[in-house]
């Protein structure tokens, strides 16, 4: 995967593996907060084709990288 992670980046992973809202997204802090318009307020999370996408803050994924988690209802 390319270090310089966009919203197009973003949306071909989803469509090229078929992801649904079962799904999160993960990035690299540095990823995430390239994504991100920095004003005020900062963003703890990005929505893109409904699902949700987040910073590594465990130090887990490398820069580059896209992280699915898993996510369970219950």
């Amino acid at each position: 995967m390319k270090n310089n992670i966009d919203l197009a980046t973003i949306k071909n992973f989803i469509a090229n593996n078929a992801l649904t809202e079962n799904v999160m997204l993960m990035l690299h802090p540095s990823n995430f907060d390239k994504l991100i318009i920095k004003g005020t307020k900062r963003a703890k999370a990005l929505c893109i084709s409904g699902i949700n996408i987040i910073a590594d803050n465990n130090g887990e994924v490398k820069e580059g990288e896209i992280d699915v988690l898993e996510v369970k209802f219950n």
